[in-house]
C-alpha cells in the first residue's frame, strides 16, 4: 500500500511507478510547460550548474506544480541557506550533491527536516506553508513525511562510503552522477565501461538491501533501459539544453546541401 503523504514524488515512488524527467537549467516557465506537455512527470530544476537565484526557482516550481506536475530541486552545495530557499519555495524534494561521506549526508538531511529530525529552520509565512494559512506544527510535521531528499553519489569517496551514507536516516534516495563518478574514475564519460558500470551497480545495489529509491540521471535510452533493469525509480533523462541543441542540430541537417540561387 502506498504510504500517505501529499507529495506526488514520494507517492509515486511508493507505488511502484518509474517517473521521468528532464534536468532544467534554462530559467524560462515556458521551458518547464514545454517540458512537461510532452508527457514528463516532473523537472529537476538544476541550482547548482546555473546560476539561478531563489525567485527564478521558485517560479520554475510554481509553474510545475501549477500544471499538475512536480518540482525537484538540485542544490548548488551541502549549506543551510540555499536548501532552505528551496524548500521554503515548496520543491517536492531536493538532490543534494557531492555527498562523500555519512557525516555530509547527516547534514544534508538536517537542513532538509524540522525538529526533532533536523535542523531546519520554521518559518510559517512562506509557499511551502501556504503563506502563513497553515498550522505550524501539523505543517512541520507533514513536510517531514512527506519530501523526498536524495543524495547524489558522484565521487570515489561517496563510492567507498555508500553503505554508510545510505543508512543514514532521512535519506530516501541514492542517487548516481555517472559523468562525474566515470570521470573520479579516469573514465570519463564512458558509461558503458565495465569497471563504470561496476561502480554504479554498487550505488544501485547498496540502496536496494538499505530499502531507498534509485536516481540516476541518463544520457540515451540504451543507458535508461539498464538503469530501469538494475531498480532505479527516479530516470533523469538528458537536459532541456541537451534536447535544444539536438533539435537545432536536427533541423540544420534537414538543409544540408541547400545553396542560394546563383551560387
Amino acid at each position: 500500500m502506498a504510504e500517505k503523504t501529499n507529495n506526488p514524488i514520494r507517492a509515486a515512488l511508493a507505488r511502484g511507478q518509474l517517473l521521468k524527467g528532464p534536468f532544467q537549467l534554462l530559467s524560462d516557465r515556458a521551458v518547464t510547460e514545454i517540458l512537461l506537455d510532452a508527457g514528463f512527470d516532473f523537472v529537476l530544476v538544476d541550482a547548482e550548474h546555473r546560476a539561478l537565484n531563489p525567485e527564478t526557482v521558485e517560479d520554475l516550481i510554481r509553474t510545475a506544480q501549477g500544471i499538475g506536475r512536480a518540482a525537484m530541486v538540485r542544490a548548488p552545495m551541502i549549506a543551510r541557506a540555499p536548501i532552505q530557499y528551496i524548500l521554503d519555495a515548496g520543491a517536492d524534494g531536493v538532490l543534494i550533491p557531492l555527498v562523500n561521506s555519512p557525516a555530509q549526508a547527516e547534514e544534508a538531511v538536517s537542513y532538509c527536516r524540522y525538529p526533532p529530525q533536523g535542523s531546519r529552520g520554521l518559518n510559517a509565512a512562506t509557499r511551502n506553508a501556504s503563506w502563513g494559512t497553515a498550522d505550524p506544527g501539523g505543517y512541520a510535521a507533514e513536510t517531514n513525511r512527506d519530501l523526498v531528499v536524495a543524495v547524489q553519489i558522484e565521487t570515489l569517496a561517496g563510492l567507498d562510503a555508500v553503505d554508510e551514507i545510505a543508512a543514514v536516516e532521512g535519506v530516501d534516495m541514492l542517487y548516481v552522477g555517472p559523468f562525474d563518478l566515470s570521470h573520479n574514475m579516469g573514465l570519463t564519460g564512458q558509461l558503458n565501461h565495465l569497471d563504470v558500470r561496476a561502480a554504479i551497480t554498487k550505488v544501485f545495489k547498496t540502496g536496494r538491501q538499505r530499502g531507498k529509491w534509485l536516481g540516476v540521471l541518463a544520457p540515451d535510452a540504451a543507458f535508461a533501459k539498464w538503469c530501469v533493469g538494475q531498480g532505479v525509480n527516479f530516470l533523469t533523462f538528458r537536459s532541456d539544453i541537451r534536447f535544444l541543441k539536438a533539435s537545432v542540430t536536427a533541423g540544420l541537417a534537414e538543409l544540408e546541401g541547400l545553396r542560394a540561387k546563383g551560387k
